[in-house]
Order: C-alpha cells, then structure tokens, then sequence
C-alpha cells in the first residue's frame, strides 16, 4: 500500500508544471512599459496583460495602434532585454482613451 504524499512535495511539482514563475516574469514587461516606450506613448498606450507568449496594449485609437504596429521590433528588442518570455505584442483600441484615463487617475 502507497502512502499518501506530503504537500510539501506535491506543491512543488504542480507550480513547475503549470510554469508560475514564467507566467510571473512575463508580467516585468506590464511593470516597465512606461520605462519601455516612454512617458508620452505610455499616455496613449497601456500594457495590460501578458499570456503565455503575448503582451496585449490597449491604444487610444487607430492612429496610435498603427504608430506601436510599426515600432513593434524595437519594443520587442527592449522587452527581451527584461528576460522575459513574451514573443508577440497585441494593440488593441481601447473603449475608454488612455488619455481621459490618465487625467482621472491624477485627479
């Protein structure tokens, strides 16, 4: 007869296998986006969440997607720099502007 197995082994094995500490790492690009394209792209673009691969950035409006779209491989270049395992960006336009969210949270 198999004895039950401690938590203390079990826990372990389960955060590995469901890749925690990548899924936590991934998030250093949401952290550091001001730091990643500056303060006046950060007022008009917003990083959100990051899944496995991907880190998706709300915009403003179309204009601005099509401007992240086109400096996509230089955003990349630095959040690879953070050690971190996102392979994508997504923009997607924003139902509440970046820059109306900005002024109310300085209020």
């Amino acid at each position: 007869m198999k004895f039950p197995e401690r938590i203390n082994r079990i826990v372990p094995r389960v955060l590995k296998n469901m890749d925690i500490n990548g899924k936590l790492r991934n998030w250093k690009a949401v952290d550091k986006w001001e730091d990643l394209v500056g303060s006046n792209i950060a007022r008009h673009a917003q990083a959100v969440s990051v899944d496995s691969e991907n880190l998706v950035v709300m915009v403003d409006n179309p204009v601005w997607q099509s401007q992240l779209f086109m400096m996509k491989s230089e955003i990349m270049k630095k959040i690879r720099k953070l050690d971190v395992g996102i392979k994508d960006i997504k923009f997607m336009i924003s139902d509440t502007p970046r820059t109306r969210r900005y002024r109310e949270k300085k209020r």
